[in-house]
């Protein structure tokens, strides 16, 4: 019994495997253009012992040692343990052609980089921003090396190591790309930096003007938010610091830390918190003081990562804090506070989130990285009122980004985030009004072994044709989400168990009724499970969800393509 059991375990392990081996073995091909990261191509290998070197590097990668990224951004986070990362390169011409590898990211210390052809070291480069910008092949921000593929097959070895988060988006272009994409952010970045030091001289002279502290608090705040940009951009180390590789990996940190204390500064003034509520301006004083003196103690024993971090954590406690205060003004009556929290809640809401996304708390990309220039844009527009007109396109911009976020690509459904947004007001409502609700989880059966055995562009397909078939099931107020790989969720608002069993297993039937046609081969059907739950007794929706759950797992116990309920 126990052999006939292993037999087909042993045969799935195999061709999960092969599966694996045949997306590691992605290659680029020099003949095409490539826009986006690399990460697809990329394989990474990490080890929690000793730092390896390179044979020993190379070596792990010819064992199969190294494993595919599953991801659209590589990213490690802060105080990561050195990576070694390979991709290889084929270049289908009769002669070399030069291709640049462009690292986009300022704060990396280390980047070793090995090129081999037929297992034979045939080049390297040393990169990062432990040494001085003046020793970099490139007058790049970023890293770059260039390298000419001779024809034929050449793999790429590269090692990174940082303390700071490593955030690795990776990009292989031509010369004329590279020099487009960095023509193209100067502009981008040129119009940021234009409009912010505008601001800070506009400031600076109604202050001389004026003679209003506040004016020069908020230059003070301005021009320390441009110097952190330009510091975590690499703009600060290829304009102003070049031969400072010391300032360069200590810079992040500490101006994280002037900026936020500059703010909660200008919040104060603005806000006349020292008079209104001195209760509140010195709980922010005691704030700037500790974490000051929390990181200066940390630098005295050289602990970057802990310093990185805390300074990290103030960001969070000052923006909560702006924010607190201008409320509580607010309610003191202070009118001014209304244009405080209108002006300052953009580039707070943009520094919280570039803040999360270098601390690997939400995920890293242009518009997360970017969001705290824009939030400074909509400070200044709204501050200027003359770029108002820019405001509302940043605006719209963020919507739209916030519109695709909770919808799922591939099904159209709403994913995880937007279910529970639309669900908890409705599951509150039923809460107080005793009514019924439920919940079914569909999950696809062995819909593994579809994907290994006809591919993953037939498994989408599978899903896109349950999707739909869920849509035209479904009732107006139903709520439908992919929840995660194969699995699905049905929100039933005002819906007994019974009704929704019944709708549970007309849709199961109609699912058998799906034939799929794979190319050159016959028709096949698939078959789902479904869990059924009923809101009786239960406070709380997380709770009703994994009953559902447990429901699917008894339907798949029971041989898969079933309904289970359970009245609770």
């Amino acid at each position: 019994m126990n052999k006939f059991f292993l037999t087909p375990c042993l045969i799935t392990i195999v061709i999960w495997s092969w599966a694996c081996t045949a997306i590691a073995q992605k290659t680029i091909d020099i003949s095409q253009e490539y826009s986006g990261t690399m990460s697809q191509y990329i394989q990474a290998y990490r080890t929690t012992d000793a730092p390896i070197d390179f044979s020993t590097a190379l070596e792990a990668y010819q064992n199969g040692l190294f494993s595919s990224i599953h991801h659209s951004m590589i990213n490690f986070g802060i105080d990561s343990k050195p990576v070694w990362l390979a991709l290889n390169v084929n270049n289908p011409s009769k002669t070399a052609i030069d291709r640049n590898l462009l690292f986009e990211t300022s704060w990396l210390d280390k980047i070793d980089i090995y090129f081999l052809r037929h297992n034979q070291l045939i080049n390297t480069s040393h990169l990062g921003d432990s040494e001085k910008f003046s020793q970099r092949s490139f007058n790049h921000r970023f890293f770059v090396t260039r390298h000419p593929f001779e024809p034929g097959e050449t793999l790429v070895l590269i090692r990174i190591a940082s303390v700071d988060a490593m955030v690795l988006p990776i990009y292989f272009m031509s010369n004329d790309d590279l020099d487009s994409r960095k023509t193209l952010q100067s502009y981008s970045y040129g119009f940021v930096y234009g409009a912010i030091l505008g601001l800070v001289a506009y400031n600076l002279m109604l202050y001389l003007g004026l003679r209003s502290s506040l004016y020069l608090y908020y230059s003070i705040y301005l021009l320390s938010f441009f110097v952190l940009n330009i510091s975590y951009t690499g703009h600060g180390y290829q304009w102003v610091w070049p031969e400072l590789p010391e300032w360069q990996q200590w810079a992040n940190p500490l101006l994280i830390l002037a900026c936020s204390i500059s703010g909660l500064i200008f919040a104060a003034h603005f806000l006349n918190i020292k008079q209104a509520l001195p209760r509140m301006y010195g709980i922010v004083i005691t704030a700037c003081m500790t974490f000051s003196a929390i990181i200066l103690l940390l630098i005295l024993i050289s602990n970057y990562a802990f310093v990185l971090q805390a300074s990290l954590a103030f960001v969070f406690l000052s923006s909560a804090l702006m924010i607190l205060l201008g409320i509580m003004a607010l309610q003191k009556g202070d009118k001014l506070a209304q244009y405080y929290l209108i002006a300052s809640s953009s580039p707070i809401v943009g520094g919280i989130i570039t803040g999360c996304a270098i601390g690997e708390i939400i995920p890293f990309n242009v518009l997360t990285y970017r969001a705290v220039e824009i939030g400074i844009m909509g400070d200044a527009i709204l501050l200027a009122l003359a770029l108002a007109e820019r405001f509302n396109i940043n605006q719209r911009e963020k919507l739209t980004a916030e519109k695709m976020a909770d919808i799922d690509s591939l099904t159209n459904l709403n994913n995880r985030r937007s279910f529970y947004k639309f669900v908890k007001p409705i599951w509150s409502l039923s809460l107080r009004n005793r009514g019924h609700a439920s919940v079914i989880m569909v999950d696809i059966d062995d819909f593994k072994l579809f994907n290994d055995n006809y591919g993953h562009a037939l498994g989408d397909q599978i899903l896109i044709r349950l999707a739909e078939t869920l849509q035209k099931e479904a009732r107006s107020g139903d709520i439908l989400s992919r929840w995660g790989g194969e699995e699905f969720l049905i929100f039933l608002p005002e819906t007994k168990l019974n009704d929704a069993v019944t709708f549970a297993e007309r849709v199961r039937q109609r699912i058998t009724l799906i034939e799929l046609a794979p190319a050159n081969q016959e028709k096949f059907t698939f078959t789902a499970s479904f869990g059924v739950a009923h809101n009786n007794n239960i406070v709380s929706l997380d709770e009703l969800i994994a009953i559902a759950d447990q429901q699917l797992y008894s339907a798949k116990k029971r041989g898969r393509n079933c309904v289970c309920a359970q009245h609770t």
